[in-house]
C-alpha cells in the first residue's frame, strides 16, 4: 500500500503506479490531491482496492489501466463507472454478473469513453448461470465501446448469442485484437469475418459450440474473409466437430494458427494458406487431414497427441511423426 501521507502532496501532479504488482490498496483520502492529473495503475495488482469516491478528484485528466469490481460491498455501480469521462489505455469491468438488466448498463457511458483502446469484459466464473439468456444479451449490447477501440477481451459471458456490434465492421474498424473465452452457453460465434484490422483472434473454452459454420466469415463482400488476420487460436473447445471452409482465398495474411484441447474435431482446415509459417496442433485426437493443403510459408509444424492429424501438402509430401508423437518441421 501507499502510505497516507501520500495524500499531503497537494501539489502532484501526476502519479504513476503502473507495473506496481504488490500494490492493493490506494490511501482513502485520495480525494485530497486535488491538483492530480495524470494517474496510471495499468498492470497493476488483479483486484487493487481503490476508494469509491476517486471520481471526486475535479482535475483528474488521465486515468490509465482502470478496473472496475461490480458490485458487493466494496465494489463499483455502473453509475460510478459512467462518471468517469478519462478513462485511457485499458479498462477492465469484472463481476458483471452483477449487472441486473441493460439499463444498468447503460449507465456506464461506455460509447462514450473515446480514450479507451483496451476493452475486458469479466463475468465471474461462480454463479455463470444466467436467469434470462436475452437479458444477458442486452447487457453486453449496451456495454458496446466507442468505434475507437483497438483491443476486446470478453470472458464468462452467460448468453447463448453475442450482440450484433460485435460482427459489425462499420463500427469496429479499428479492431486489432479480439479474445472470446469461457462464454459456455453461446452456441455460435460472431460473423468476424469481415473486420477490416482484426489481426489476432482468440477463441477459448466455448462448450456449446459444435460447428463453425459459414457464417463466421461474415456477409460476402469484395474483400477476402478475414483479409488482415495474422494470428488465429481456438483452445479448449470440447464439443467442436467441424470447421466449414469456403475454400475461397479466406484468411490470406494468416501466419499462426494453434488449435489445442479439441477432443472431437474431425473437420477439414482451410486450403490454401499461403502465409502460414506457424502450425500447431495438441490434443486433438480425432483431427484427420486427408485434404491437400497448400502450406508452402510453412516453417514450423508441430502436432502433439494428435496421432491421425497427418498432414498432406499439395506437392504430396507426407510428414510423418518423428520423435515420440510429435510430428515438426
Amino acid at each position: 500500500m501507499l502510505p497516507d501521507s501520500t495524500c499531503a502532496l497537494y501539489n502532484l501532479d501526476t502519479l504513476l503506479l503502473s507495473y506496481c504488482r504488490y500494490l492493493e490498496e490506494l490511501p482513502l483520502q485520495m480525494e485530497k490531491l486535488i491538483n492530480l492529473r495524470h494517474l496510471d495503475i495499468s498492470n497493476t495488482t488483479f483486484h487493487l482496492k481503490w476508494p469509491l469516491h476517486l471520481s471526486k478528484l475535479k482535475s483528474l485528466q488521465v486515468l490509465v489501466g482502470a478496473e472496475f469490481l461490480l458490485g458487493g460491498c466494496c465494489g463499483w455501480r455502473m453509475e460510478d463507472l459512467g462518471e468517469l469521462h478519462n478513462l485511457y489505455g485499458s479498462l477492465s469491468i469484472l463481476e458483471l454478473q452483477n449487472v441486473e438488466d441493460k439499463r444498468e448498463a447503460l449507465k456506464a457511458k461506455m460509447r462514450e469513453k473515446e480514450h479507451v483502446e483496451k476493452l475486458s469484459l469479466k463475468w465471474s466464473e461462480q454463479g455463470s448461470i444466467a436467469d434470462n439468456s436475452q437479458t444477458e444479451r442486452d447487457i453486453l449490447d449496451e456495454l458496446r465501446p466507442h468505434t475507437k477501440i483497438k483491443e476486446v477481451e470478453i470472458s464468462g459471458y452467460r448468453g447463448t448469442q453475442f450482440p450484433n456490434w460485435l460482427a459489425d465492421h462499420s463500427f469496429l474498424k479499428l479492431l486489432v485484437r479480439l479474445s472470446l473465452s469461457n462464454c459456455k452457453d453461446c452456441f455460435s460465434l460472431p460473423a468476424l469475418g469481415q473486420l477490416p484490422c482484426l489481426k489476432f483472434l482468440s477463441i477459448r473454452e466455448m462448450h456449446s459450440i459444435t460447428e463453425i459454420t459459414e457464417n463466421f466469415y461474415g456477409c460476402p463482400s469484395s474483400e477476402k474473409p478475414f483479409n488482415s488476420l495474422e494470428e488465429l487460436e481456438f483452445a479448449k473447445m470440447p464439443e467442436w466437430k467441424q470447421w466449414h471452409v469456403l475454400g475461397n482465398g479466406d484468411f490470406p495474411a494468416l501466419r499462426n494458427l494453434f488449435i489445442y484441447d479439441c477432443p472431437k474435431l474431425v473437420g477439414k482446415f482451410p486450403e490454401n494458406l499461403c502465409s502460414l509459417t506457424n502450425l500447431r496442433i495438441s490434443r486433438c485426437p480425432e483431427l484427420n487431414l486427408e485434404s491437400p493443403i497448400q502450406l508452402s510459408s510453412l516453417k514450423s509444424f508441430k502436432v502433439d497427441a494428435s496421432p491421425k492429424a497427418g498432414v498432406v501438402f499439395d506437392e504430396a509430401e507426407l510428414f510423418t511423426s518423428q520423435l515420440d508423437g510429435m510430428k515438426q518441421i
